[in-house]
């Protein structure tokens, strides 16, 4: 496997949990003590940039011919191990543009990196279809981790009986879970601007806070293990 990765959230879906979830990588990178260089793509929210110190921001609301500014992305590769790049809603297409113009996934080897795409599943329609029009235009030229957003309940039918994780499953794309965090927390964590990892010892949070910040944590760094070199140069 190569010795660097590109982590990238391609769903154009907003609400299902790609901040969230790329929070939690960053945590997962922070404690296996490797490098990693964050950017945020969403500039309404911020979500990322915002909870994540030392998160660089690029703005990707721009015309085509504008999307250089995603050279960042991989000029940051000599000095880091992760590239972990987390998107807005709306915005998948300018990435995936990014992607082709640049042939990025065809030259990914030239620079000993490769690509992950991370892929939210839910029971939400629409976010299944993304993942298939994803599938269809990248294939093979990813790689692919899917994190099945459990926050509405352990069972997602709609994507365990879809074409799409069956395609999946043939390009052997790594499958976790991201368990429930209570809404309270959740919330008193962004009212903070902490990540999970970070919330396990911040003083301003209550201790059943933190409590369930340590339990959660533990969970996903289990989960995340599971991807092996996928996600660990």
């Amino acid at each position: 496997m190569p010795a660097k990765r590109i982590i990238l959230f391609p769903q154009d879906k907003g609400g299902i949990g790609k901040s969230f979830v790329a929070t939690l990588l960053h945590d997962y990178y922070l404690d296996a003590g490797l490098r990693v260089r964050a950017f945020d793509l969403d500039h309404a929210n911020s979500t990322f940039y915002r909870l994540v110190p030392g998160t660089e921001f690029i703005n990707t609301d721009v015309d085509a011919d504008k999307l250089g500014a995603l050279d960042r992305i991989v000029h940051a590769l000599p000095e880091t191990d992760i590239v972990l790049a987390d998107n807005r809603a709306s915005g998948g297409s300018k990435i995936l543009a990014y992607l082709d113009e640049t042939r990025l996934p065809e030259i990914q080897a030239d620079f000993d990196c490769a690509i992950v795409f991370v892929v939210i599943a839910t029971d939400d329609k629409d976010a299944n279809s993304q993942i298939a029009e994803l599938l269809d235009s990248h294939g093979r030229r990813v790689r692919w981790l899917v994190a099945r957003n459990l926050r509405d309940g352990e069972n997602l039918d709609l994507f365990a009986q879809s074409k799409a994780r069956r395609r999946l499953a043939e390009l052997q794309a790594v499958e976790i879970d991201v368990p429930c965090l209570a809404e309270i927390t959740r919330n008193r964590l962004q009212t903070a601007n902490l990540t999970v990892g970070r919330g396990r010892n911040a003083e301003e949070l209550h201790l059943l806070d933190r409590s369930r910040c340590v339990r959660f944590h533990a969970r996903m760094q289990e989960e995340f293990g599971k991807a092996g070199p996928l996600l660990i140069p």
